[in-house]
């Protein structure tokens, strides 16, 4: 659980780069604009750090249970059935995110090997989708923890 939480810390902290270098370029865009010289593919940075932050903040969030959630018909469960459910939803969860980043991973390859790049800046895309893969994987590890947490029958971060 440490290491996954020490990652999970890491990309919040590139998460939250990414958001003040959104902020910044955006902010010097809108500065530059008004002196009739708007920044060069700003637009796209702008687009290529919310698509990181986006992916970045996925682990921290899920450790920290900061989904938004409507729990009404779970609230009226037994406890039995709640434990079920939430193992079945960790699974399913935790299956489809191993499978969002092998997808990712590959996907990333055929872009790489394309040499698609971004449309104004000529960007290598395919690092980012490899960011999105890792942070996916993360992910994935973050809740394969929970998953055994509920299987020892404990409640996890609590």
């Amino acid at each position: 659980m440490k290491i996954a939480r020490w990652l999970s810390d890491i990309l919040k902290k590139a998460g939250g780069i990414c958001l003040i270098g959104m902020m910044l370029l955006t902010c010097a865009d809108v500065v530059g604009s008004f002196f009739g010289h708007p920044l060069l593919g700003s637009e796209e940075l702008t687009g290529m750090g919310a698509f990181l932050l986006l992916a970045f903040a996925l682990p921290s969030t899920e450790m920290e249970k900061g989904h938004v959630g409507v729990d009404l018909l779970h609230m009226l469960l037994p406890q039995r059935i709640k434990r079920i459910n939430d193992c079945t939803v960790a699974f399913i969860s935790f299956a489809f995110f191993c499978l969002v980043a092998w997808q990712c991973w590959l996907y990333a390859d055929e872009v790489g090997e394309a040499g698609q790049v971004s449309a104004t800046l000529q960007f290598p895309t395919f690092y980012l989708i490899y960011g999105v893969s890792f942070a996916c994987g993360i992910l994935a590890l973050v809740i394969f923890i929970e998953l055994l947490t509920l299987f020892k029958g404990t409640v996890p971060n609590e």
